[in-house]
């Protein structure tokens, strides 16, 4: 929501556009044109992109992997993630960015296989970087988590792919196994679906099913794939980038906020049910990176229990939580803006239409902005949320957003509610929300829009809340919502309502 530094009063950029421009939005010729400014970053060489490509191509080079024929199918992987949205500018979880560093991460443990009684084949590197970097290959996906299905599927229609692989004298079916493998959770009904479709597959790349012994190297490929597909990111980077990739793994997952931490620490703790390949991978790389898994695995472990300590207190009522409007415009209390600032660091919001700090900060000095914090009721009050919002004009939307109430002053745009995770689930975003939506009411507004997860909009319209879906979007299901204030008050009021 980019706020405008010359003018004021000029407020937030609209870039609404109306029904007869949406073609342009799904033209892939108009995507190709918006990619362009990456494109030359990327082959520049200073996007995180160019820079695993980089990585990669070198690792291949030590792992027998021909640079060319290597560089060739990396480009396709990138163009093809790019041009279908799920470039650089993907808020998910599973863009080109985690195909890329599995990718990476993949053939950086390859590389330190000698360590360990299973060393890899030339064959198995080759099937494994094919099978890394097309392992989420779902560029029409229906919801971000893909489906081993449909990558299949569209592997099996490109026929580039085919033809760039043909060098490195690999069968297709075999990549397309290794891939079935990384499902997840690998359990019950789905490891029942992909050992079958594996099984399948084998019998096409010609394996006879008496050749046990072939399958099952090829069986433990694959897990050795889907291993380092989990473990990729939360090697690879620091504590803040393991909670960036957590909060947008969660989504994928269909997670609730208030269960990020909780979340993250079981998801950890399964990997010790595959014991013998966690530590077949972890044995194999760097030291520093081994590092960075166990500090982040700590980092998760020791927030969840501040959270359970936390919530015990405010469950036995030695905290409550109230909510305060706050004064904006030239009166606005600058003490709060540290405390503010901490929380929007620390709680993602999973759509970029966000302010850059500077301009965050200016907005608060405008007097059309609401501002609503969530507080304990200690003797000092710590701010632990807020949720703020302002005119409808003076936000930029997501491309593809047309509200027919914008121009006519009626409609107050409310911003993603931010709550400390230690304090989710405990009614907080609740209050936010009944509180932001009253001081709306009082200011004069008819109504409310914001994005939120479809599930919750749905659940919210099932509660009976009189809410207009507007916009949807897919596979994020971050929706445009519009509800009438008048009606809806009267109605969380009344009843509990989900907080994200």
């Amino acid at each position: 929501m980019p706020y405008s530094a010359d003018n004021k009063d000029q407020g937030y950029a609209n870039d609404l556009i109306a029904p007869d421009k949406m073609a342009s939005v799904r033209n892939p010729l108009y995507k190709r044109l918006k990619l362009f400014p990456w494109w030359v970053r990327y082959n520049v060489g200073i996007t995180r992109e160019s820079i695993l490509k980089e990585k990669i191509v070198e690792l291949g080079k030590d792992l027998g992997l021909d640079n060319g024929h290597a560089k060739r199918v990396i480009r396709h992987a990138v163009s093809e993630f790019s041009k279908n949205g799920l470039g650089s500018d993907y808020y998910g979880y599973h863009n080109i960015n985690h195909e890329l560093e599995v990718t990476y991460f993949t053939l950086l443990a390859a590389t330190g296989q000698d360590r360990t009684k299973d060393v890899l084949s030339q064959s198995d590197i080759k099937l494994l970087f094919v099978a890394a970097l097309f392992h989420d290959y779902d560029p029409l996906k229906r919801f971000d988590k893909p489906h081993e299905d449909d990558v299949e599927s569209f592997i099996r229609n490109d026929n580039k792919i085919r033809r760039l692989i043909q060098p490195f004298k690999i069968d297709l079916d075999i990549v397309i196994a290794l891939i079935h493998r990384t499902a997840y959770p690998f359990e019950g009904r789905i490891a029942e679906y992909a050992q079958k479709r594996m099984n399948n597959l084998f019998n096409d790349a010609g394996i006879p099913e008496s050749d046990i012994k072939t399958r099952n190297h090829y069986v433990e490929l694959g897990w050795y794939l889907s291993m380092c597909d989990r473990l990729a990111g939360y090697c690879l980077g620091n504590f803040e980038y393991s909670q960036e990739l957590a909060r947008l793994n969660a989504h994928s997952m269909g997670w609730h906020p208030s269960v990020i931490n909780e979340g993250s620490v079981k998801y950890f703790t399964d990997m010790k049910n595959e014991k013998s390949m966690l530590d077949r991978v972890l044995c194999a790389i760097p030291e520093e990176y081994k590092r960075n898994f166990y500090d982040n695995v700590a980092g998760f472990r020791r927030l969840w229990e501040g959270e359970v300590e936390i919530r015990a207190k405010l469950r036995r009522k030695e905290l409550n939580l109230v909510t305060k409007t706050e004064i904006t415009g030239n009166e606005f209390d600058v003490n709060l803006i540290t405390s503010i600032k901490e929380i929007r660091k620390e709680v993602h919001e999973p759509i970029p239409i966000s302010l850059n700090e500077k301009d965050f900060e200016k907005s608060l000095y405008l007097g059309t902005t609401i501002l609503v914090t969530l507080r304990t009721n200690e003797q000092e009050e710590t701010i632990v949320g807020y949720v703020k919002g302002g005119p409808l004009e003076k936000y930029k939307l997501r491309k593809g957003t047309y509200d027919e109430n914008f121009g006519r002053g009626n409609t107050i745009y409310m911003e993603w509610i931010r709550i400390k995770p230690e304090y989710w689930g405990e009614n907080g975003g609740h209050i936010l929300r009944t509180g932001f939506m009253k001081e709306a009411r009082d200011h004069g507004y008819n109504y409310i829009s914001s994005y939120v997860h479809r599930d919750v909009i749905t659940r919210r319209i099932n509660n009976g809340e009189s809410i207009e879906m507007v916009q949807k979007y897919d596979p994020d299901k971050l929706d445009y919502y519009r509800a009438d204030l008048s009606k809806l008050i009267e109605v969380i009021s009344t009843s509990p309502s989900p907080t994200t």
